[in-house]
């Protein structure tokens, strides 16, 4: 159970620091730094307090749905925030046990975070 504060307590702690990063960068802020924070929070915490990684980024994930879907309300958005997340998480604790190196398992999965952010945000321009 301790990933589930686990996840509500990163979910809070990235939304203070994007919320910084958004008024001080503007998008591109939270499009590359964003994932930085995010990816830090959810497996720092997570190794910090002994948590599922992989747990942790799930309830991450809802929590940016829930929060995804009252700024929206669109379900689409919603889903697709808690399986990013998701699929953060796997990736995250897939190459932390195939590594067995917790730090480049990060820097994978902030990696690939950044890239799906620039994806979802070239996406959005084009509907635009």
């Amino acid at each position: 159970m301790d990933f589930i504060l686990t996840g509500i307590f990163a979910s809070f702690m990235a939304w203070l620091v994007n919320k910084f990063i958004l008024s001080k960068e503007g998008l591109k802020g939270v499009v590359f730094f964003g994932p930085f924070t995010e990816e830090l929070f959810k497996t720092g915490m997570a190794v910090f307090f002994n948590a599922s990684i992989s747990l942790t980024h799930i309830i991450f994930g809802f929590v940016e749905a829930f929060i995804d879907y009252r700024n929206t309300q669109n379900s689409m958005v919603a889903l697709v925030s808690l399986a990013s997340h998701t699929i953060l998480g796997i990736i995250t604790y897939g190459f932390y046990i195939l590594l067995n190196n917790i730090f480049i398992a990060f820097l994978i999965a902030v990696i690939v975070h950044i890239c799906w952010n620039k994806l979802v945000i070239n996406i959005v321009a084009q509907k635009s």
